[in-house]
């Protein structure tokens, strides 16, 4: 049994030491791969047409093309050399210059035609003695089992084109549009399998990129989403993969934070503690929004950089309600002290959102955030089943940053209490607030009351809350009878 003392190498370090990483440079993929391709080694990038798989290669060349290294891209079946460059120029990442000396096109499709497997082998050796590349990708790889080769044929070829480009120094990617991690010579003889796909539910169709298997790394598992703009394609590590990986320890304070609302910080004992996650349930129009304001605008009176994730109200309308009741927001939201991530309920990939406000987050040390509609952000969870596994991520990784997280969430129906629909989540959050219309001695009130509150006292009581254009304040406990509002 191999042992290491403390002045040895682990296991990881010594790999990282025998075995160079390649970055791609793009955005997102060098994290699924746990820092990048293994070097000098054979990859089957596979997907159907349109997947994104030639955009990926060649996104991935032209950054090392740009910082001065040599590729060599070889055509089987595929499409011509022009139309390649073609579609390449709409994207930030090309550059016509670099064609012809750091970027060259060849095609191999007849050799492949001309003598069978042997030929193409032999052209492939040639071509790298004289080429002398980095990288090389072979674009239309399936021709080769299109030509129908015997299976061991087949796998004597993988094997020597593995054996070619690692004695080579040439880190080499298949592209094929196959989909399907299947006990072919193609999947079975390579480095590693990267597949590109996508996943339609309803009406909505989203890209996704999985990573089968990586030998020499320790990569992310599952889908993750992607996207191609005009920069190429970026990808977005799925939140609940990138957390667990990541294992960081929530922080725990006995700091409490206000809200600046006229008796709730003496009902709440203080506030809330800092770094915790609360969820704001409550009838529409019933002041959840306001409520989340007035703890966001306490932080900025007090200096400190907050953030507002909204799904339903543009800055432009957040900026006039909390005027309304005298809450001056444009002044922060002019200086930069607050910013809104702002993103109707529609085509949105949940991880970029994820993503960008995580970034918001650690790249200004935001203190408090407000996501106003949390049902807003289940609806952009497109898979079935995973908006619950997809919350308690992001939830982590807030805490993990001592984010004070506000959550609004609309009950159902007016005048109804909170169900299991509402409250099945409850673990996630340490405090839990609901405001609700009551009907008192036949007039319709505001009501607030605290359900949960951790690591704190409070007043269980329920009282009536009152919004005038001075803002909020809570007002006497209710007393006597009290009915639910009638449902409309």
């Amino acid at each position: 049994m191999t042992t290491f003392s403390a002045a040895s190498p682990s296991p990881d370090t010594a790999l990282s030491a025998r075995i160079p990483l390649l970055q791609t440079g793009v955005p997102g993929f060098d994290q699924i791969l746990g820092g990048g391709f293994p070097s000098h080694s054979l990859y089957l990038l596979q997907g159907l047409a349109g997947s994104g798989k030639t955009t990926l290669a060649c996104q991935i060349g032209y950054h090392h093309a740009h910082q001065g290294k040599k590729v060599l891209i070889l055509t089987l079946i595929a499409e011509t050399h022009g139309k390649m460059l073609n579609h390449l120029s709409s994207f930030s990442f090309f550059d016509e210059q670099l064609v012809g000396d750091r970027i060259v096109f060849i095609g191999a499709y007849p050799d492949l035609l001309k003598g069978g497997l042997r030929q193409l082998l032999k052209s492939i050796a040639t071509t790298l003695a004289e080429q002398q590349p980095d990288i090389m990708i072979i674009d239309g790889f399936r021709t080769v089992r299109d030509a129908k080769p015997s299976d061991v044929a087949l796998s004597e070829f993988m094997l020597s084109l593995n054996s070619l480009v690692s004695t080579m120094r040439c880190t080499t990617f298949l592209l094929s549009p196959t989909e399907g991690n299947v006990a072919d010579s193609e999947n079975t003889l390579v480095d590693g399998l990267i597949e590109l796909s996508q996943f339609e539910h309803g009406l909505n169709l989203i890209r996704e990129i999985k990573v089968f298997k990586l030998r020499g790394s320790k990569h992310l598992l599952g889908r993750h989403v992607f996207e191609v703009g005009t920069d190429g394609i970026a990808i977005y590590p799925r939140l609940e993969a990138v957390s667990t990986v990541t294992g960081a320890t929530p922080v725990v304070s006995r700091q409490r934070l206000g809200f600046g609302i006229e008796g709730w910080d003496r009902l709440t004992h203080g506030g809330v503690a800092k770094g915790s996650t609360t969820a704001l349930l409550g009838n529409p129009g019933v002041g959840k929004t306001l409520m989340g304001m007035h703890f966001i605008y306490d932080g900025l009176k007090r200096g400190e950089p907050c953030l507002v994730v909204g799904f339903y109200e543009s800055p432009e309308a957040l900026l006039e309600k909390a005027s309304s009741v005298g809450l001056d927001f444009r002044t922060y939201y002019d200086s930069g002290a607050l910013q809104v991530i702002w993103n109707p309920p529609l085509e949105i990939l949940v991880d970029s959102l994820a993503h960008s406000v995580l970034h918001n987050v650690e790249a200004r040390q935001v203190s408090r955030l407000l996501v106003d509609g949390i049902d807003g952000l289940r609806e952009i969870v497109m898979h079935p089943g995973r908006s619950r596994s997809f919350l308690a991520a992001l939830v982590n990784e807030l805490r993990c940053r001592n984010v004070t997280t506000f959550f609004t969430q609309e009950l159902a129906y007016f005048g109804q209490a909170p169900g299991d629909g509402e409250i099945a989540a409850s673990m996630l959050f340490e405090n839990i607030i609901l405001m609700r219309y009551v009907d008192v001695n036949g007039i319709n009130r505001r009501q607030i009351g605290v359900l949960k509150l951790r690591e704190n006292g409070y007043d269980a009581a329920n009282h009536i809350l009152l919004i005038s254009e001075q803002g909020m304040s809570i007002e006497e406990a209710v007393a006597g009878p009290v009915h639910l509002t009638p449902t409309l």
